[in-house]
């Protein structure tokens, strides 16, 4: 008898319990009438938002390539003999048409002097005749011909001479610093004996490979940030001097050129270089990543429109630092809720926390400029 009643009274209690969570459940709106604005137009759902902003599309390309200097070149002496001067110290700076070797030239020099004398003898004879001539002399006009063809023979020796004698000697044929050379006073050298390198390294130049997707964006005069494969920390800026004009079949890539300022010298011909060049393609509208939500058309955000919410569709383009770049139909500076989409539904009536706190603490500074 006893555990009948027992039984008895749980079972009304079960009953209580299942009419109250009957009753609870009448209060929630069902899920056809959870959307509409007449179900919750009249309250107000905090919601914190954030700005819809345009911002750039960035592709960055990174590429690694080897510098060289703007200008190089290996010497080679013009003629053979023995060295008699040199100035050929390693890293020395050189200017453009500076001598740095010379090699017994004491024929050559011979021979100029040789031609400068024959020269000036054709000249004074052609000056004789000429004069003689005008105080009606008579002077064979045949004469004076000859006279002048061997000023203009003259003038020619004269010139292959000091052609000879120059080839006596090694010039710098531009500015640049000096290499390593084993090259001294005394030694005899010949047109296949090394000299020394000579390099402007005031710019460096490095070729590195672009995808061949980069086409038409990679161009001349585009700037790109150089750093040193040994020193990631070191960043130099450069620009794009040069670009190839075909693509190569097998790695489906073409060659690009970038120069990198060296005028305080302390970079090298021969350093290996990441380039990192940034290319934009564009501006989009941009939002926080975690307003972006899935349905089951795709990507959308809930934006705000005189304190109501809507949904608005949107197409996703690219993440970039915890925001997201996006195509649709909202306008810069308009407002997408962040936090508290999960109450949300289209036409529900909102409140900006943002908007509130902003306005606060404007009340504070107020209160306190007037205090």
């Amino acid at each position: 008898m006893l555990n009948f009643r027992v039984v008895m009274r749980c079972s009304g209690m079960s009953a209580l319990l299942a009419c109250a969570f009957m009753f609870g459940c009448s209060e929630t709106p069902d899920e056809d009438t959870r959307g509409s604005v007449g179900s919750w137009g009249a309250r107000e759902l905090p919601v914190v938002t954030a700005s819809v902003e345009r911002a750039p599309l960035i592709d960055s390309i990174k590429s690694v390539g080897t510098a060289r200097a703007r200008q190089s070149v290996t010497l080679y002496p013009e003629s053979s003999g023995v060295v008699t001067f040199a100035k050929l110290a390693p890293d020395t700076p050189v200017t453009k048409g500076e001598t740095l070797l010379k090699v017994d030239d004491r024929d050559q020099a011979l021979a100029v002097r040789q031609a400068e004398v024959e020269l000036a003898e054709a000249k004074r004879t052609l000056k004789r005749y000429v004069s003689l001539n005008a105080t009606e002399a008579n002077i064979p006009q045949s004469t004076i011909d000859t006279a002048q063809s061997n000023v203009d023979l003259a003038e020619i020796h004269l010139a292959q001479a000091q052609v000879e004698l120059s080839r006596r000697q090694v010039t710098a044929p531009f500015s640049g610093r000096i290499g390593i050379t084993d090259v001294e006073i005394g030694d005899r050298v010949d047109t296949s004996t090394i000299i020394t390198t000579l390099d402007d390294r005031s710019v460096l130049l490095v070729d590195f490979t672009v995808p061949e997707s980069f086409i038409g964006r990679i161009v001349t005069d585009l700037e790109v940030q150089a750093r040193q494969w040994e020193s990631p920390d070191d960043n130099t800026s450069g620009r794009i001097v040069a670009v190839d004009s075909r693509v190569d079949s097998a790695t489906r890539a073409f060659r690009a050129r970038a120069a990198i300022d060296n005028s305080a010298d302390s970079l090298r011909p021969g350093m290996a270089f990441e380039i990192d060049a940034s290319i934009e393609k564009g501006e989009y509208l941009s939002v926080p990543e975690l307003s972006v939500q899935w349905g089951a058309d795709g990507p959308y955000v809930w934006s705000t429109e005189n304190d109501r919410a809507m949904r608005s569709p949107v197409e996703m383009v690219r993440r970039v630092k915890g925001r997201m770049l996006i195509r649709g139909e909202l306008a810069e500076g308009q407002r997408v809720i962040l936090e508290g989409i999960q109450s949300v539904r289209p036409g529900m009536k909102i409140k900006d926390i943002n908007a509130v706190k902003a306005t606060a603490h404007s009340s504070k500074s107020e209160k306190a400029d007037r205090g």
